[in-house]
Order: C-alpha cells, then sequence, then structure tokens
C-alpha cells in the first residue's frame, strides 16, 4: 500500500496466504498502481469512518433494522443461488449439490434460525439480586461490541465469509468483510451482491490481498473474526492485542476418526461411506473439520480398509471424470498435497499421485487417496492434509487410540464409529476436542443449537445459533438499587461497622444460641399447633 505496513515483516505478511505453517512460500510482488492503491486506502478510511458513524448513531441496535439485514440476507442467497454456484464452480470446480447444500443452503438455514429467536436473544436476561444488595433488580443486557472485522476462508467462501457475519449482523453490529483472495470468483461476487441487498452504511466488503489484509489488521476493531490456519492465526491475535481487542479464530488441525471393532458388515459399509464422503469427496476434503487420519483397531484393520476402498469406488467408479468432482483450489496446494503422499510412506491403497493414478497438476485434481500405515514421523502426521487424502494406522486398543489423540494438538473435530455406546463414551470422555460426533461426520456442524468452535491450537471462540449471537455481543450487567432505605457503610468506620461487616461478610449472620432459641421456638409452637388440631 504504497509502503511496508508497521509491525510485521514481509517474510510474516506472506506466510498469512499459507494453509500449512511453513510450507508455503508466497513470491514477493510490487506494490500495483500507486493511484490505485491511494485510492483503495482512501476508499477504507471512508468505510471506516461510516460505518463508526452508523454504529454511534444507534440505528443498528433495533429489532428493525437487524430483521431488515437478516431479511436481505435471505432474499440474497435464495435469488443469487445460480450466480454463487458459479463463482465457486470457477473457484473450486465445486459441483452444484455441493454448492447448495454447503453455502446456500447452510446459510439460508442460519438466517432463518436467527430471524426465528432473535426477539427471545435480545431479551434482558433477570438475575437474582443478593438479599443484602435488596431493595434492587439485577438483569445481563446484550448489547453489540461496535464495528467488527471478519476475514473469511477460502475453502467454503461464501458460508465461511458470510456466516459468521449472520451472527454479528443479528448482534446489531457493523461489519467489514475481507473476503479470501485465494477464491477470487466468490470474493468479487460477494461484494457486487452484498453492496446490492445489504444496509452500506453499515456493512462493507473490502477486497485485496496480502498487504490488504494486513493493512486492514492494523486498524482497531472492535471485533475480529477469523477463519483459516494457524499461522496466520498467531499474525491476527497480534495485531488485536495492539488494541486489545477481542478474536475469534477458527483454525482446523488433524481431526481424527476412531472406528472400533465390532462393527457388523452393514455398519461398516455406512460408517465407510461417511467417513470417505466427508474425508476425500465434499469438497476434494477441503474442510476444517475433514477426517484427516483413521485409527481403526486392529482385529478390525483389513476390513476396515477394504470397506473404506470400495467406498472411494462407489463414489468414483472407474473411468468417472474428475470434472464430476471439486478440485484443488490452486497449483500451490496441489505441490503440497503431492509432497505431503510422496513423503508419507506406507501403502497406497487407492488413488495417490504417481503414474496412472489420475492425478493432473494442470487441473489441480488429485484422486481420493488413502494411505495404510503411513510413517508416524512423516510431514503427513504432523501437518493438516486439508485435502482428498485420508491416513489409516492401527490400535491395539482404544485405550490407545485415546493416548495417540491426547498426545497431539486438540483437534477441531473428533469422529469415533462404535456399536457400542459405553466405549464411544470412553472416547468422548477420555479426549479434548472443538466438537464430537459420534457414528457419523461433518452432521454436527449443521445443528444450530450446538456451537462450532475449536479449543486450544483448533482455535477460539465459537458461533453458529445463538453461539454466534453471543460471541458478538457484550453481555452487560446491569443493576438498580433504590435510593431508600441506606445502610451506613460509609467512612468514618468504627468498631459497630466493623462487627456488622464481619457478621454480614464472614457470619454468621445469626449467633448460634440466637437460632438454636428460634428453632427450639418454632419447634414448641407446631406441637401446641398440631395438639389443638386434634
Amino acid at each position: 500500500i504504497g509502503k511496508r505496513p508497521k509491525g510485521f515483516s514481509l517474510t510474516t505478511i506472506f506466510a498469512m496466504t499459507s494453509t500449512t505453517a511453513g510450507l508455503e512460500k508466497v513470491r514477493q510482488q510490487d506494490a500495483t498502481n500507486s493511484n490505485v492503491e491511494k485510492e483503495w486506502m482512501q476508499a477504507l478510511d471512508e468505510t471506516e469512518a461510516t460505518l463508526r458513524e452508523t454504529f454511534a448513531s444507534g440505528r443498528t441496535k433495533s429489532l428493525e433494522w437487524r430483521v431488515s439485514q437478516l431479511k436481505a440476507l435471505e432474499e440474497m442467497f435464495l435469488k443469487e443461488q445460480d450466480k454463487i454456484a458459479d463463482a465457486l464452480k470457477a473457484d473450486l470446480n465445486r459441483p452444484l449439490y455441493e454448492s447448495i447444500v454447503a453455502d446456500v443452503g447452510a446459510s439460508v438455514a442460519e438466517v432463518r434460525f436467527c430471524l426465528s429467536n432473535l426477539t427471545a436473544w435480545m431479551e434482558s436476561e433477570s438475575v437474582t439480586t443478593p438479599m443484602l444488595m435488596q431493595m434492587g433488580s439485577s438483569r445481563i443486557d446484550r448489547v453489540p461490541k461496535g464495528v467488527v472485522f471478519v476475514m473469511g476462508a477460502w475453502n467454503f467462501p461464501v458460508n465461511l465469509s458470510i456466516g459468521p457475519c449472520i451472527g454479528a449482523i443479528a448482534a446489531g453490529n457493523c461489519v467489514v468483510l475481507k473476503p479470501s483472495e485465494v477464491a477470487p470468483a466468490c470474493a468479487k461476487l460477494m461484494q457486487e451482491m452484498c453492496s446490492q441487498y445489504l444496509d452500506r452504511s453499515a456493512f462493507r466488503v473490502v477486497l485485496g490481498n496480502v498487504p490488504h489484509a494486513t493493512e486492514l489488521l492494523n486498524r482497531r476493531w472492535d471485533h475480529i473474526f477469523y477463519t483459516g490456519n494457524a499461522a496466520t492465526a498467531r499474525i491476527v491475535m497480534t495485531a488485536a492485542a495492539k488494541h486489545l481487542c477481542p478474536v475469534t479464530l477458527e483454525l482446523g488441525g488433524k481431526s481424527p476418526c476412531i472406528v472400533d471393532r465390532g462393527l457388523s458388515a452393514s455398519q461398516l459399509r455406512t460408517a465407510a461411506n461417511r467417513i470417505v464422503s466427508t474425508g476425500l469427496f465434499v469438497n476434494a476434503g477441503q474442510i476444517c473439520v475433514s477426517p484427516d487420519y483413521v485409527l481403526v483397531h486392529q482385529d478390525a484393520e483389513k476390513e476396515v480398509c477394504e470397506a473404506l476402498k470400495e467406498a472411494v469406488a462407489r463414489m468414483y467408479p472407474k473411468g468417472s471424470s474428475p470434472q464430476a468432482l471439486s478440485r484443488i483450489v490452486n497449483e500451490r496446494h496441489f505441490d503440497r498435497l503431492k509432497h505431503l503422499v510422496e513423503s508419507a510412506g506406507g501403502d497406497v491403497i487407492c488413488g495417490g499421485v504417481g503414474e496412472g493414478s489420475g492425478a493432473d497438476r494442470s487441473k489441480c485434481f488429485l484422486p481420493p487417496t488413502i494411505i495404510s500405515r503411513p510413517n508416524l514421523s512423516s510431514p503427513a502426521m504432523a501437518e493438516e492434509l486439508f485435502g482428498p487424502v485420508m491416513l489409516v494406522q492401527p490400535v491395539e486398543d482404544l485405550p490407545q487410540a485415546i493416548e495417540f489423540v491426547n498426545s497431539r494438538d486438540t483437534p477441531l473435530a473428533l469422529y469415533v464409529f462404535s456399536p457400542d455406546k459405553a466405549r464411544a463414551e470412553t472416547v468422548v470422555k477420555g479426549t479434548n476436542s472443538g466438537g464430537v460426533l459420534v457414528n457419523d461426520t461433518l452432521l454436527h456442524l449443521a445443528n444450530p443449537f450446538l456451537p462450532f468452535g475449536g479449543s486450544g491450537p483448533s482455535g477460539m471462540g465459537s458461533y453458529h445459533g445463538k453461539f454466534g449471537f453471543d460471541e458478538f455481543s457484550h453481555r452487560r450487567a446491569v443493576m438498580s438499587r433504590s435510593l431508600f432505605p441506606d445502610i451506613d457503610r460509609y467512612p468514618p468506620y468504627d468498631n459497630a461497622k466493623l462487627s456488622l461487616i464481619k457478621r454480614v461478610q464472614l457470619g454468621p449472620l445469626v449467633p448460634p444460641g440466637v437460632k438454636m432459641a428460634g428453632a427450639a421456638i418454632a419447634a414448641a409452637a407446631g406441637a401446641a399447633f398440631f395438639r389443638s388440631r386434634l
């Protein structure tokens, strides 16, 4: 933007575009035309000033404004679903079915859920006022934070960009959205659609690449919401710390899938379908909660590997066109995945990157790939795969599987397939993760009554449904008291005040002797009452 933004080196800045820390190198580019960059900065200044002014006016706090914007989003998704599908096709070769389900349908469902519950969410929450603080009342108000900055992701470029904005708008905030430049068709379309459908004085979409994102991070926001990788998340937190700005980080990691022994043939077929579809097919496995590796009980290793292979064959029959599946987002990520597969070791059960596998760098296509018994010290077992690659590793028993999971960073999701509820619950209780799903994959994200978020290295904060509303709201404590009566608690302090405050705060307020006498009197009165009724 004319000069290097303060606070980050160029090496740090360009690391922001990587999906896996330390693996990608981005070529430094000369600044574009200085007049264009000057115009971009001026536009950003105007955007920030306008949104600050709008929020200060209080207009976004009303139920009417929030409802109007949510309905506008619903209309946008319904009317522009064909354009959205076309943009997803251009960026990711996304099949229409996946576009409708994951980006359009999921977003509409989130909007409608917010519309159905927003009035109740906005109501003040009455809480108890302790006896010693009477006469008084207490409540919690959920108030909007202000102007929030949302950094979208490229893998589900519409849903993961607009999705957080739904919660932010429902909470009454103004929003600046920066979509990922890695999905340019979707980014440009979102700018056009949001400008047409939403209140431009309260919602803006800002396009740009890494230096632009860096400049945006250098600004003061009231909340930052970032979806992406841990390397960039550290940069986001560093920038936010300068302004003591709260952040939500939706990251990822290596989400494990544990397959227990004892599944029947039909159960194993269903499990394989659910594991493979999410891990290898939907968006070419480019999902933050995709099953990254499978830990299978050694007694069932052969059957599970065969079932996974058969599931791939059913979903991608021999002779199928790669055009029927989503592709890797770009050649850089294709090269990253190719390296991970080549260095993984183990046995390639299906797919792969060798000659005859169907892998094609020019088309960014990598066939669904399963590797059995990989080298546990390989990069593939250390880094998030984020592609149509899955690893299978046998374990002796469930305790060893639990130990394996716990020895690594906390994942965003954990999947357990078991015919026994008690054994599945053993895994749930013995591990930690952002979320857990038993006997299925991915669907816990679609439940608006569940929070979606990570823990530790897989993220912080959560959203979806009311959790998104709360994430973008400040829980404000409100207490009101009467001016009468007034207890003397003011200086100068004396022994009488000290004695009273000790009894009030430290107890006992009522001396034991008085309490025992009171109990005896109450008992005698009760006995007399019952005798009088005889």
